[in-house]
């Protein structure tokens, strides 16, 4: 049984050398795994951009594109996704492994097997990225266990559900706009339907399959993590929280991790500097509803 930490604990923690190697291993699997998904999509995007250019100035290569479409719908769901998830697995692995250490949650055996020591050091042997995963958690505030560890858990259900949902609307918006791009055009061009299906549906078929699927996968992951958080919440005004709920919430979010679509880096980056002034700005909040309830359990600061 590990031990019960405070905030200032979890803050010290985080940023020892051999929590952050488990973070940068984490970063390491989910960028290898966005590759992968940056790969697949940019190709759906590109026969989808082709099919554009051939309306307007070959139209007679219109079958020969959507032929190339439909094979690379069977190769890309085939082929990247299965080694996406492989990466995204062992990336939600790694970050498992640095929560257990930082929050002192024990290890779920049943839930996931440990990494090897040698996959986590070849992972994270540059060090790339080692001042962006320090001080993952906002630790300013003073507050005990168990309200450190929900708080933190609960910071990473709210960071990821506000995610999934800016990005989700990202990618309907983006999908709508193209679409009606392309009946446009295509009306400009006095294109006939079936021709129209031909070389400018059936080539962006891809494209649109893999925002459907995108979208409806964000969202899905945003409803869930929605769920997480008011359980998190109802936890905190709990006075009595046990070692078994706090893991209980933990093997959710490993689940989430494991199964959700991945935003990518691009768009955290841009998300990142409000989300933490939010983030710090919950955990004022998160403190001054602990000690006006008075609780006090764990820890000490």
């Amino acid at each position: 049984m590990k031990n019960h930490p405070s905030l200032s604990e979890i803050g010290a923690r985080q940023n020892h050398q051999q929590d952050l190697r488990y973070r940068l291993a984490a970063a390491h699997f989910y960028r290898w795994a966005k590759w992968l998904r940056l790969g697949g999509g940019s190709i759906s995007i590109a026969l989808a951009l082709a099919a554009a250019a051939v309306l307007l100035f070959r139209p007679s290569l219109g079958p020969y594109l959507g032929a190339i479409a439909g094979l690379w719908i069977f190769i890309s769901r085939l082929l990247l996704e299965r080694w996406k998830r492989e990466y995204q697995y062992k990336g939600a692995t790694a970050q498992e492994h640095f929560d257990c250490e930082v929050l002192g949650i024990d290890w779920n055996n049943s839930l996931v097997r440990r990494l090897p020591h040698e996959d986590i050091s070849a992972a994270s042997r540059s060090m790339e990225g080692e001042e962006d995963a320090r001080n993952w958690y906002a630790t300013e505030e003073k507050m005990q266990w168990p309200q450190s560890v929900l708080f933190c858990q609960r910071s990473n259900a709210v960071w990821a559900r506000r995610q999934h949902r800016s990005y989700a609307n990202t990618v309907v918006a983006v999908a709508v706009a193209w679409a009606v791009f392309g009946v446009v055009l295509a009306a400009w061009h006095g294109t006939r339907l079936d021709d129209y299906l031909v070389i400018v549906a059936l080539p962006s078929l891809p494209a649109f399959l893999d925002a459907s699927e995108l979208a409806a996968g964000h969202i899905s992951a945003s409803r869930s993590r929605e769920l997480l958080e008011e359980q998190t919440d109802e936890l905190l005004r709990n006075d009595h929280v046990s070692d078994e709920d706090i893991r209980l919430v933990q093997d959710q979010l490993f689940v989430l991790r494991s199964d959700a679509p991945l935003v990518p880096g691009w768009f955290y980056k841009r998300l990142r500097p409000k989300f933490e002034q939010d983030m710090r700005y919950a955990a004022q909040q998160v403190a001054a509803a602990s000690k006006n309830t008075g609780k006090s359990s764990g820890g000490k600061e």
